[in-house]
C-alpha cells in the first residue's frame, strides 16, 4: 500500500514539474503569446479586456512563471 502512495506521489510530482518547465520555455519563447492567453483567462472570469491585459502585464513583470502557473 505505501508503495502505491509512493508512485501516486512521485507522479504527481514529475507532472508538476513538467507544467512548470513547459510554462517557463512557453514565457521564454513566445512572451507575447503567454500574455494574451494569461489576460484572455481573466477576460473570461469577467474582467473588462483593458484591464485584463494590464493585470496580466504587471503579474507577469512581477512573476511571470507564478501567474502562469496559478492561473
Amino acid at each position: 500500500m505505501a508503495a502505491a502512495e509512493y508512485v501516486s506521489v512521485s507522479s504527481q510530482r514529475d507532472a508538476e514539474q513538467a507544467d512548470i518547465e513547459r510554462e517557463a520555455r512557453e514565457l521564454a519563447t513566445q512572451p507575447g503569446a503567454e500574455l494574451n492567453e494569461l489576460a484572455m483567462i481573466y477576460v473570461r472570469r469577467g474582467v473588462e479586456k483593458g484591464l485584463a491585459l494590464r493585470v496580466a502585464e504587471r503579474l507577469t513583470n512581477y512573476d511571470g512563471l507564478a501567474a502562469h502557473l496559478r492561473d
